[in-house]
């Protein structure tokens, strides 16, 4: 009976621990946006919005940002002519997004910052 309860305690001990492990690796948030730290200056800021249509010029990546949180929204790599479009197109979507982010949609502004390659 002693034997039955250290091993369920030590298997509770295992499984916290894990999940401790798990919580480090990961965080906390719910949302799963990072904080950009230094946002791309303005020389790379090519749109904004919450409709945004962008042809890549060459290839780099693009950083969708919003401004306020900060929180990263979407990074992707484009080739040239490739092209990068966002768009919210519900209030479903927008209200997702803005629980997301943390803030009321109606106050989110998207900006979007191209960084070419080999820069």
């Amino acid at each position: 009976m002693m034997t039955r309860n250290c091993v369920r305690v030590a298997g509770l001990l295992v499984v916290a621990g894990l999940m401790f492990a798990a919580l480090t690796v990961t965080g906390c948030a719910s949302t799963g946006l990072h904080r950009v730290n230094n946002l791309p200056g303005e020389q790379r800021l090519v749109g904004g919005g919450i409709m945004i249509s962008w042809k890549a010029p060459e290839a780099g990546t693009v950083y969708l940002v919003e401004k306020k949180t900060r929180k990263l929204i979407e990074t992707r790599s484009l080739d040239e002519g490739d092209v990068f479009d966002f768009k919210v197109e519900s209030t479903v979507d927008a209200e997702e997004l803005g629980n997301m982010l943390g803030i009321n949609f109606s106050k989110a502004e998207f900006l979007l910052y191209f960084k070419p390659a080999g820069q």
